[in-house]
């Protein structure tokens, strides 16, 4: 294993974990090789963009505060908080909730799901074990299905 394949499969595992196993069987490794590489770059991103999105999903929070206070303060009418939009995320979340997020790395990627996560069920001690265990079962998942397409 050459270290630009190593360092490819990592980055590919962070940005789009549907397509890293192929890229990584594209650098000849083998199937361990590729469910370790993939399970290492995804864990890793699955890490940092949940502790990421945990600072920017407060800071925008307090930044929310401080400006619906100055509306306040200035008179003007607030915004509305009960949009179609967050109608939505509300049923989505009470229908699927963690375990439905969990599994979508694949389709959305690490980022966004890390960062939803973050914003949703921060409070929840059980978040990133189960996000982890998710990218470490589609790790294995994934690797195998494109194993038989190569």
């Amino acid at each position: 294993m050459e270290l630009a394949g190593i360092v490819t499969v990592l980055a590919m595992s962070v940005v789009k974990f549907f397509f890293s196993a192929l890229v990584s069987y594209g650098f000849d490794h083998t199937y361990w090789q590729t469910i370790l590489l993939t399970a290492i770059g995804g864990c890793g991103g699955t890490i940092a963009f949940y502790r990421v999105g945990r600072r920017l999903m407060e800071w925008l929070r307090l930044r929310y505060v401080r400006r619906r206070k100055e509306r306040v303060l200035k008179g003007l009418a607030l915004k509305p908080i009960f949009t179609r939009t967050n109608r939505w995320i509300v049923r989505v979340k009470s229908s699927y909730g963690l375990l439905g997020l969990a599994v979508m790395p694949p389709i959305l990627s690490i980022p966004i799901t890390s960062v939803l996560a973050a914003k949703y069920f921060k409070h929840d001690r059980r978040t990133l074990p189960f996000l982890l265990s998710a990218v470490l079962a589609w790790s294995v998942v994934l690797s195998t299905a494109w194993g038989f397409v190569r």
